[in-house]
């Protein structure tokens, strides 16, 4: 007898404070997956890497 699996949902309600920050969440990876336009990268120059992110090149 094979068992069946029972597909279950979470449901938040919107005046929690998960909700909340899960919004919160999804607006900033919205805006750190988007693609910069030509005015912010004119104004952000560019910089170096810190070194502790980059290895040793021999």
């Amino acid at each position: 007898m094979k068992k069946q699996q029972q597909e279950r949902t979470i449901k938040i309600r919107k005046e929690s404070e998960a909700w909340k920050l899960q919004q919160h969440f999804g607006a900033l990876t919205d805006r750190l997956n988007r693609l910069p336009d030509a005015n912010e990268v004119q104004c952000n120059p560019q910089r170096s890497a810190p070194t502790g992110l980059t290895e040793m090149v021999f």
